[in-house]
């Protein structure tokens, strides 16, 4: 079977890094994978998109771009995307003549609605996060309007209302799902059940597929040694925390980790702690709240990733609003328990009280209270680190990760009618709404 994955890079971001595993997990599966990006950060041959000089600089560029509209109207990047930037992915898929398409995180100026109504294969669509089902934002904080009240009109633009982006993308979208043969997937049963709420996929059927992970190569190794690569003390409980940005994106609650902090400081518990971060822009070493702190900057292969997930004690996934963190996953398959709030995806992830702990509201206290029962009982602590490594086994292994796409992959080419050729147009004569 000749599979197309298609996400807007391989490497960068959680996303990305999904797809990819994926990518690699299918080809160990025997399938022909072959994944379509539009930065290529890799060495892989079997990834193929920009990856250096001018087409690199492009396509670093296109973001930027395709972002415009929405920035005008108030919206950070990375938060709103509009996806309107034509672009030459078509003919890139014609080149490899797939059997399915297999759509990831198609932002950043990747690709059109206009050209998912054109692949004319097969095809499938992974959701990241909540952007297939809401009128632009990745995630509503919380608005819900991509339910209620058709995006209309979006808090997160605070001029250009009248022009109503949200609500016009939002029924474009619609569309474009009416008229397209697709199957849609979630990593999680919480982005399943906002795909059913919103017009967009109301009466879809929605697959949850868990994100899954090398098992071979994601495990725990000697915490002594592990420390010791990153020259951390073994005298402390280390606290991890990381995402991508992970200081400066709210949504991933270093503030609420800031809040819990403070009202630990002065207290036996706070000395007995540090703070390791990664994620972040820069390296540092300094304090918070009176807690040491070590800002580990971007980690860029899983080895280090594997050592520091080692080396911790907990991880802190204090997300306000998450689809399935791959943190939370690498954590696990290592053997660290985590402490969240009970949001999004985290219960899939976490069995509370037995492989970590979700906090019983989200604010720093609740955090506080999760960690001083983490801390209070050592001889659980060892136990939710077996039991973390026992989940990832049972949910998140990379040979049933394949296996279930594969299954998807299979019931979709079934039922589907015969190809047409990739880039044919569309016939939106009988579909209402579209504009």
């Amino acid at each position: 079977m000749k599979v197309a994955v298609v996400c807007s890079f391989d490497l960068d971001g959680g996303a990305a890094r999904a797809a990819y595993r994926l990518h690699q997990a299918l080809q160990v599966h025997g399938a022909d994978s072959r994944m379509f990006v539009q930065v290529r950060t890799s060495a892989d041959p079997t990834v193929e998109g920009r990856s250096g000089g001018l087409t690199k600089l492009i396509g670093r560029i296109r973001p930027l771009i395709d972002h415009a509209p929405a920035k005008w109207m108030g919206t950070r990047l990375g938060q709103f995307s509009v996806n309107w930037l034509p672009g030459d992915l078509l003919a890139r898929l014609a080149s490899f003549n797939p059997d399915v398409v297999h759509l990831h995180w198609i932002n950043a100026g990747f690709v059109s609605l206009a050209q998912i109504e054109r692949i004319g294969r097969p095809l499938l669509w992974t959701a990241h996060d909540m952007w297939p089902f809401t009128g632009g934002c990745h995630y509503d904080e919380g608005c819900e309007r991509y339910a209620t009240a058709g995006c209309t009109p979006c808090p997160m633009h605070t001029r250009g209302s009248s022009l109503n982006m949200a609500g016009r993308r939002l029924t474009s979208k619609r569309a474009t799902l009416d008229t397209t043969q697709l199957t849609l997937i979630s990593p999680s049963r919480w982005l399943a059940s906002v795909g059913r709420r919103s017009a967009t996929a109301a009466n879809r059927e929605i697959l949850v597929i868990p994100n899954g992970l090398d098992l071979s190569r994601f495990k725990p190794i000697d915490k002594a040694t592990a420390r010791s690569l990153f020259g951390l003390p073994t005298d402390k409980f280390i606290l991890l925390f990381g995402a991508l940005k992970s200081d400066a994106n709210p949504r991933k609650g270093f503030a609420q980790v800031e809040e819990m902090l403070r009202r630990a400081a002065g207290s036996l518990l706070a000395d007995s702690l540090l703070l390791c971060v990664y994620g972040t822009d820069t390296k540092s070493v300094g304090t918070l709240h009176g807690v040491p702190t070590r800002n580990l900057g971007h980690l860029h292969d899983d080895q280090a990733l594997v050592a520091l997930y080692s080396a911790a004690d907990i991880f802190l996934a204090p997300s306000l609003q998450d689809n399935l963190p791959n943190t939370v996953v690498e954590a696990s398959a290592c053997g660290l328990p985590s402490i969240a709030f009970n949001i999004g995806g985290m219960p899939d992830l976490i069995d509370d009280g037995i492989t970590g702990l979700l906090a019983k509201e989200i604010n720093g206290q609740a955090l506080l209270v999760a960690l001083q029962q983490a801390l209070h009982q050592p001889g659980w602590l060892a136990g939710a680190a077996i039991a973390a490594r026992q989940l990832a086994e049972q949910r998140f292994c990379s040979r049933l990760f394949a296996a279930r796409h594969m299954e998807a992959y299979a019931h979709a080419i079934r039922h589907s009618k015969l190809p047409c050729a990739i880039g044919k147009a569309v016939d939106h004569s009988t579909s209402a709404g579209h504009p």
